[in-house]
């Protein structure tokens, strides 16, 4: 017969899950340890600097410590761009703003990272990249498309667009729901009927039915 696993059993395969991801994907270098964006052929990491950050922060796949290097990672200006945030720093040797992952802006991805930011308490690194995709979506008259150029706001007030991205798009125009959701602390609880809004700033909560 079979059976479901425990709670425990859950939490155990998680811990080993973390300490698994730890032993293979964490690197160093100048700025610090953070996690590689893949592996190659050989099980080597990738050690590329990118908006993947973004997507851990929040899971319960990191500590304190490791959200913290992160999110601080997240906040620098060669992934911040004042615009949104970028597919791959533009301190990597590969670094194209106009490269479909190695150097634009997908505002998905940036809402992504905004949620997590905010759910692992870091609302300043939350804020910045929130902020970035405002006035990134005045220069597309409030409808943001699939991703656009990754100069950064130090070039120019507004983004570049990128040649073939559509638009409208439907994740790019679902990152404001995630944007907003994550300014709000929204958390709906269906089973339990409730709804909880928890803003980062100022710290308080409601709760209504």
């Amino acid at each position: 017969m079979h059976t479901e696993p425990r709670a425990d059993e859950w939490e155990t395969w998680a811990e080993r899950l973390a300490d698994r991801f730890r032993d293979h994907f964490w690197v160093t270098d100048e700025h610090g340890p953070y996690p590689a964006v893949a592996l190659d052929g050989d099980g080597k990491p990738v050690e590329s600097a990118t908006s993947g950050f973004g997507h851990l922060l929040g899971t319960g796949l990191l500590n304190a410590e490791e959200s913290a290097l992160l999110a601080a990672r997240l906040a620098g200006p060669d992934l911040d761009a004042g615009h949104g945030l970028r597919t791959l720093s533009s301190n990597a040797v590969g670094f194209n703003p106009y490269g479909y992952h190695v150097g634009s802006i997908w505002p998905h991805d940036t809402a992504i990272a905004v949620h997590g930011l905010a759910k692992a308490g870091f609302p300043d690194a939350a804020v910045s990249l929130a902020a970035g995709l405002l006035t990134a979506s005045t220069a597309f008259e409030a409808r943001l498309p699939e991703l656009f150029a990754g100069h950064g706001s130090q070039q120019s007030p507004y983004p570049a667009p990128y040649p073939a991205s559509c638009r409208p798009q439907a994740w790019a125009a679902a990152s404001a729901i995630l944007a907003l959701q994550a300014a709000l602390g929204l958390n709906a609880d269906v089973p339990g009927g409730t709804v909880t809004v928890r803003p980062t700033s100022p710290r308080r909560t409601h709760r209504s039915r």
